[in-house]
């Protein structure tokens, strides 16, 4: 692995190719691209040239003050397990931060809830919620 960068900005096409490969090609779901995608910020890790994982991030549209939304996170899977998981997270903290942000929310897939809590998440309620038929819940962190 080359040294890991991150991109806040001009990285579209390479988290929607991230996105495509991780939930789309290997996870077969179907509306992967929604219309937050015209109103969010994207960050992508990358391993030299290529992009090898991403997050995107919005203000909360229910206008909770300096609330975000953190979604699409996703690590192509040969880099699952390197830690790179928590390096979009760090940046996703950091990038809404700077946009005066102190509590993070997300809708985290049922198998990956154990990960969001190593991040510092806490399920914000039981309820499960079905996204393309796959159980997940809401989390949130103060940032």
């Amino acid at each position: 692995m080359a040294q890991i960068t991150v991109k806040i900005k001009d990285n579209q096409k390479d988290a929607y190719n991230v996105r495509l490969a991780v939930f789309v090609a290997e996870q077969k779901f179907q509306n992967e691209f929604d219309d937050i995608d015209n109103i969010c910020e994207n960050v992508t890790l990358y391993d030299g040239e290529k992009a090898i994982a991403t997050g995107r991030y919005f203000p909360d549209p229910k206008g909770r003050e300096d609330t975000y939304i953190f979604g699409r996170i996703a690590v192509l899977k040969p880099y699952r397990g390197k830690h790179i998981g928590m390096g979009v997270i760090g940046a996703l903290e950091t990038a809404a931060k700077l946009k005066g942000g102190k509590k993070a929310l997300l809708l985290a897939e049922g198998h990956a809830v154990g990960f969001y809590e190593k991040c510092g998440f806490k399920k914000t309620e039981d309820r499960t919620v079905y996204s393309e038929g796959c159980p997940c819940y809401w989390m949130e962190k103060n940032i």
